[in-house]
């Protein structure tokens, strides 16, 4: 996939899979050069409790460096980030990892920060709409409930007087067969240079590689949960929440269907660690 001219061409790699330095003013900036472009291209931004999923699954892990963009979703890969970045042996990477973790609660302002910004929900998705808004950009939104996706589009119609919502619909629908192919009719008919696609991670991405050669955009976003923070639907988490990293801990109180997935948290540390090693 074509990559937009900036700072991209710096990167971290975390777990085999390459992350994109840049701020989320950048990273905005970078998806409506996208939108404005000639060709065919998706943004992902992974979560920490997936990337054991990008070790083990090739073909997750190949669409995830196929992406003209991978950001960061979410406090987890900066902290990964940060821990590969550490200088030592092994005996010093066992001691970091524990100092590591608990500067990542208690001070994450403290670690360091081979990469900026975690690219989370709306934290992204705002600046990315604004920076469309700036280019009068046409949006399509594909996800989440029926009364999610039409309140993300009222919010953004709502914010925003450049950029047009063209067309919206909820994200269930069979992802092949007839279902599959009238709403990439219907995206078509519509014609946005810009696809928000929020179905969760790993269907959303597959859909996108799937279908992207079908489909009539110039570029493809996949936002995870944002439309049910932009509709209202689900609110954020307190912002000195936010700030020590702990927005997983608030959602999990909320959302106790959570736990299942906070679970690959422990494997992706390990993972982590592993790789660290190796390093050494």
């Amino acid at each position: 996939m074509p990559r937009p001219q900036s700072n991209q061409s710096e990167s971290v790699h975390v777990l085999g899979v390459r992350f994109d330095k840049l701020t989320r003013s950048e990273a905005a900036q970078a998806i409506a050069q996208l939108a404005s472009g000639d060709g065919k291209a998706y943004v992902v931004k992974p979560y920490s409790e997936f990337m054991p999923m990008a070790v083990g699954d090739e073909r997750v892990r190949d669409l995830l460096r196929g992406a003209a963009l991978c950001l960061p979703d979410g406090i987890g890969i900066i902290w990964a980030a940060h821990y590969l970045s550490l200088s030592g042996g092994n005996g010093r990477a066992l001691v970091q990892l524990p100092l590591s973790l608990l500067s990542l609660v208690f001070r994450p302002s403290g670690l360091r920060r081979p990469i900026a910004e975690q690219m989370g929900g709306p934290d992204l998705t705002w600046p990315m709409l604004q920076a469309l808004d700036e280019i009068a950009a046409t949006v399509y939104l594909l996800g989440g409930t029926r009364s999610e996706v039409a309140g993300a589009q009222r919010a953004i119609e709502e914010r925003f007087q450049g950029l047009r919502v063209v067309g919206s619909r909820d994200g269930y629908f069979g992802t092949d067969g007839p279902a599959n192919d009238e709403v990439i009719a219907a995206i078509n008919a519509a014609s946005p240079q810009v696809l928000l696609v929020g179905m969760g991670f790993p269907r959303q991405e597959l859909w996108i590689a799937d279908n992207l050669a079908r489909l009539n955009v110039n570029v493809a976003v996949a936002e995870g949960g944002s439309f049910s923070f932009i509709s209202g639907e689900i609110g954020r988490a307190p912002r000195w929440t936010r700030r020590m990293g702990l927005e997983w801990l608030y959602r999990l109180l909320r959302q106790p269907w959570r736990l299942r997935r906070q679970l690959r948290l422990p494997q992706f540390v390990a993972l982590v660690v592993r790789e660290r090693l190796r390093r050494v």
